[in-house]
């Protein structure tokens, strides 16, 4: 008995994991088909208390991209603005390990807490902070692009 009852929560500890995964892996795709084809298209402002955007990034630009962040990073600490020190501290990237679609890379800006009403395009960030290499940054930044980004604006449903 006690096997069979340890059999059937083992099932369900699966079916519970397989459909996380299976939800990321459909978050993904639809990311990829779902694209702005110029990486700042549109405003990104987050309407939630937390955000992710997805970049895909060609696997030969990653330093490119690496290192526009580096330089966004730096010009939010520096800034004056208290919104985007805010921003700052709330900004993480991360790198995917796996490869993505096409052999991209996938990276994930993590945004915990959004900054609210806070404008968080690359583009006018680094006019910001850098106004005499805002367009050498902007290229470089916007041809690193495999298949655009993708923002996912998050609700806490647990904290735990």
């Amino acid at each position: 008995m006690l096997s069979l009852l340890m059999r059937r929560a083992m099932r369900r500890n699966y079916l519970i994991g397989f459909s996380v995964v299976a939800a990321l892996v459909v978050g993904v795709v639809v990311g990829t088909v779902v694209t702005t084809n110029n990486a700042e298209a549109q405003g990104r402002t987050f309407s939630a208390g937390a955000g992710m955007m997805l970049n895909y990034v060609n696997a030969a630009n990653e330093s490119d991209f690496e290192g526009v962040m580096q330089k966004l990073a730096d010009g939010l600490r520096a800034s004056e603005n208290a919104d985007r020190n805010a921003q700052a501290e709330g900004w993480k990237v991360y790198k995917a390990r796996e490869a993505g679609p096409g052999g991209a890379t996938l990276y994930v800006w993590f945004i915990d807490p959004a900054v609210s009403g806070a404008d968080y395009a690359v583009a006018q960030i680094l006019n910001e902070a850098f106004p005499a290499d805002v367009q050498a940054l902007y290229e470089t930044f916007n041809s690193s692009f495999a298949g655009g980004q993708s923002m996912v604006n998050l609700d806490l449903v647990l904290d735990f």
